[in-house]
């Protein structure tokens, strides 16, 4: 079980602060126990988690494997994954993006820059997924990274250029 304080990673809401742990509620009917976790991202909201799904969140990553990615973020591979199907490869790139890995989503901000860099050099303006997608797999890194290290997101590219010179 989760405790009071803590930091944990629950789906596209990336970084979450445990704010009450066991609250009695009563949704449809039904009373059970929830997590309630306040988003780190200014936008802020509550998020309800029913305690008995404690595998929709995750603890942040360590110090030691969040300096490892920024070190291995060079070597992330472009996923070549391709279809004419808009859907598709939204539907496929969401689906990498739900399993709250954080290196799979570095992944992902690696494969949707690259795809609309390709778009600008065909002069095309960038496919809005492309760029919605983009932002969610950053939002999901930089705040696991920032908390992970404990630095202000505004900071986190100015330390990872410095750890990757």
């Amino acid at each position: 079980m989760y405790q009071l304080d803590e930091k944990v990673v629950y789906a596209n809401y990336g970084v979450c602060i445990i704010s009450q742990v066991d609250a009695p509620m009563t949704f449809g009917g039904v009373e059970r126990s929830y997590y309630v976790l306040t988003p780190t991202r200014k936008r802020g909201g509550t998020v309800y988690v029913p305690t008995d799904h404690e595998e929709l969140m995750r603890p942040i990553m360590s110090r030691a494997e969040a300096l490892k990615l920024i070190n291995s973020l060079a070597t992330i591979a472009i996923d070549d994954y391709r279809d004419n199907n808009s859907r598709a490869v939204e539907d496929h790139f969401r689906k990498i993006l739900r399993t709250n890995d954080c290196a799979a989503a570095a992944q992902v901000v690696k494969t949707m820059r690259a795809r609309i860099e390709e778009q600008r050099e065909k002069r095309h303006t960038p496919s809005s997924m492309y760029t919605r997608l983009l932002e969610q797999a950053e939002h999901q890194v930089r705040s696991e990274l920032s908390a992970a290290l404990d630095i202000q997101e505004e900071n986190l590219d100015e330390f990872i250029a410095e750890r990757t010179a």
